[in-house]
Order: C-alpha cells, then sequence, then structure tokens
C-alpha cells in the first residue's frame, strides 16, 4: 500500500521518509525513516498530492530540513537551492533534466520558513546556504556558471556580483533576457554550451546579442569549454573582472585548491547534458 502510494507520486526508491507527529506512530520498517516532528508547522508548507495521495513536503520547508542531513553540505544545499527556485528539475531522462513553465518556489519564500524555524536544529545550516542562491536559473548549467562566479572564495567561488539570472532587458525589440547578468555594470553572460551548436541557433543567439549590445549592454560568450579546461577558463575570467572593472587578488593556495574541488563537484555530472 505504502510503496504503491510513493510509486504514484514519482517516488521509484525507498527508503521513505515519514514525518509523524510523535514516536508512538513510529514502527519498524525496513523502508521507512521517521521523523518526529511535535511542534506545529509553518503554514503552507505541506502540500496534498493529487488524487488523495498522501501529504508532501513543500520545497521550502524540504530546503530548510536537508540543512540537518548528513548527506548534504552547503555546496549541495546551494546547488539544490537554485534548482528549487529555477525553471529545471533534474531527472533520469535522456539529457539529465526537463524545464518547467515556473519555479517551485523562490528565495524569498524559503526565506519566510526559514525565519519561523529559527532555533530548530539545522535552520542555521539552511540559512547560510540560502544567502548564495539566486532565483531564475534555467539549467544545471546555468547553475553551475553562477556558483563558480558568485560563490564567496572560500566554498571556491570568485565572490563576483551582485547577479541576477534570465535578467530581463528592456530593448526596442521587446524584453530580452540575459542568463547571467551583472546589472550594475552592464555585463551579461551568454551560456552556449559545446563548440558543437546548429546554424541556426547560432544565428538567433547572435541576433539577441546585437539587440543587447543596442541597448548598452555588454555580452560575452561562454562554452562549456571555457569552464571545464584550466588554462580557458583562466583566460574567461580575465576577460570577465577586465568587463567588471575589478582585479581578481592573488589568491591563496587554499583557494586555488577550493576552486578545483568546486569545479570538480559542478562539472561532471553536468556534462552528459551540457549541450
Amino acid at each position: 500500500m505504502l510503496h504503491d502510494d510513493m510509486v504514484r507520486i514519482g517516488l521509484k526508491e525507498g527508503p521513505y521518509h515519514i514525518l509523524v507527529p510523535t514516536k508512538r506512530l513510529r514502527y519498524a520498517r525496513d523502508d521507512v525513516i521517521f521523523h518526529t516532528r511535535k511542534h506545529p508547522l509553518p503554514f503552507q508548507t505541506l502540500l496534498r498530492s493529487e488524487h488523495g495521495g498522501p501529504i508532501l513536503t513543500g520545497p521550502e520547508l524540504l530546503f530548510c530540513d536537508l540543512g540537518l542531513s548528513p548527506d548534504y553540505d552547503t555546496i549541495d544545499l546551494i546547488e539544490l537551492g537554485y534548482e528549487l527556485c529555477g525553471t529545471y528539475l533534474i531527472n533520469d531522462c535522456w539529457d539529465g533534466y526537463i524545464s518547467n513553465a515556473v519555479c517551485a518556489t523562490s528565495t524569498d519564500k524559503i526565506r519566510r520558513v526559514v525565519d519561523n524555524l529559527t532555533g530548530r536544529p539545522g535552520i542555521d545550516v539552511a540559512r547560510k546556504a540560502l544567502r548564495h542562491v539566486r532565483d531564475g536559473s534555467n539549467s544545471p548549467m546555468e547553475t553551475a556558471l553562477a556558483m563558480m562566479l558568485n560563490l564567496p572564495k572560500h566554498l571556491g567561488g570568485q565572490n563576483l556580483g551582485p547577479i541576477s539570472l534570465n535578467h530581463p532587458v528592456v530593448t526596442p525589440q521587446g524584453t530580452k533576457y540575459v542568463d547571467v547578468a551583472f546589472p550594475e555594470p552592464k555585463v551579461g553572460l551568454e551560456y552556449k554550451g559545446r563548440d558543437a551548436h546548429s546554424i541556426e541557433k547560432t544565428a538567433r543567439d547572435d541576433r539577441r546579442q546585437n539587440t543587447l549590445l543596442g541597448s548598452g549592454w555588454t555580452i560575452l560568450s561562454v562554452w562549456y569549454e571555457d569552464l571545464v579546461q584550466d588554462q580557458l577558463y583562466s583566460k574567461f575570467l580575465q576577460e570577465l573582472a577586465k568587463m567588471l572593472h575589478v582585479r581578481l587578488r592573488t589568491r591563496s593556495e587554499y583557494h586555488e585548491t577550493m576552486i578545483k574541488v568546486l569545479r570538480a563537484r559542478l562539472l561532471p555530472a553536468l556534462e552528459k547534458y551540457s549541450q
């Protein structure tokens, strides 16, 4: 019965995590991990599944709960936050993710739940991770690019920003959207994927960039190879810093190591769907 309910809502494998109000409702099952919560939950943090199925944890409460999980560190939480606040969902389809019409939640909604749960175990971890999440990512690679540039140095990022994802720019030809934008200096990054692109798509991207250039923006194209090859990544950072009128300060050996660790964590899992 439980397994059938879980499969119906998309959970194909256990163990299943079940929330109960008291320890008396817990019982021995190999496929279930019980969690006890005595205090009332914040408003609208639970969702009822379709067709009378089980009540599910909403994305805001999920983010907070995983702050207590030993399987999730700060980087994992930040990456998940980008997904929850973006328009994509990682799954097991052929290219690794699907696009959504709307975001599951937003940083503001998660923040309200975090503030409501102040003092709860794990909530400080969630709060610290949320500071580095940005709304509006359209793909896992946009998330990786944003994290590599915007995260603080102690987490392996370049501490460049502030940034805005899929930032709207009003032009005479209508509103255009910049993948990763630095709004104040009007510098934008357009992720191109790998070198092999169709002529039609390349021409379409070029037309959009020309429109943005005519609106006072400086646009830098970013290819997959720019992120995964050390020499090209260094060159890309230098070019971006020049556009932003900032200096990339000499990094410590620790920061160099953290940069490599972050790139290694973000990029290999994305390689199969980085087109």
